[in-house]
């Protein structure tokens, strides 16, 4: 999969956790929810903590904004390989859990 779609699939998930109707979920309401749509529990944990990882730019960015945009390119670097080295299987499981959040958003 191109890295551009790697993390264009990394940022809508990072949305969706952060814009859940429920508040934010918990690590592990994170991780059921990709399991219950056939992500592996391993690679679920994985993608939950780049998700983490993620928010720090974000909070860098007032303080140090060419830091904060270094370590968006190494974190979205790093996550693409995460994918990429996935099973095909949690891969094309991870491809439809955001696809379907993608038109659950819109629909919102």
């Amino acid at each position: 999969m191109p890295a551009f779609w790697n993390f264009l699939l990394f940022l809508v998930f990072a949305v969706c956790l952060v814009t859940s109707q429920n508040g934010i979920p918990t690590s592990e309401e994170s991780i059921d929810e990709l399991v219950s749509a056939g992500v592996s529990e391993n690679a679920a944990a994985g993608i939950v903590k780049f998700d983490k990882k993620l928010q720090e730019p974000f909070e860098m960015e007032k303080t140090d904004p060419e830091g904060a945009k270094e370590l968006e390119q190494v974190l979205h670097k790093e996550f693409t390989e995460y994918i990429e080295n996935l099973s095909e299987y949690d891969q094309e499981a991870y491809q439809q859990f955001i696809k379907d959040k993608h038109a659950q958003l819109s629909i919102n």
